[in-house]
């Protein structure tokens, strides 16, 4: 359970950085940056700190940077695909 909390923490906080980015292509208007920035930072600690509770040290602090990794590399992906049904479709 501890895992999956720290898992939904870490990808929330990933998306929140991804948000505060001026290159986000998910919304159609910039929300402000600072909000989700600290959003983003806050809930990604919490993560780290879940997960290095769930596993040892260094491994928590390995397997949260590889969410984050996969998640800042799969998110603009995902936006892109999304335009793209949302043009096919629209």
């Amino acid at each position: 359970m501890l895992t999956l909390l720290a898992l939904a923490l870490t990808i929330v906080g990933s998306a929140c950085l991804y948000l505060a980015s001026p290159n986000q292509r998910w919304l159609s208007r910039m929300p402000p940056a600072r909000p989700l920035l600290v959003l983003g930072t806050v809930l990604l600690l919490i993560g780290l700190a879940l997960w290095i509770a769930a596993l040892r040290p260094l491994s928590g602090v390995a397997v949260a940077l590889h969410v984050v990794m996969v998640c800042l590399f799969a998110l603009p992906y995902a936006a892109a695909l999304r335009g793209t049904r949302r043009r096919r479709h629209g």
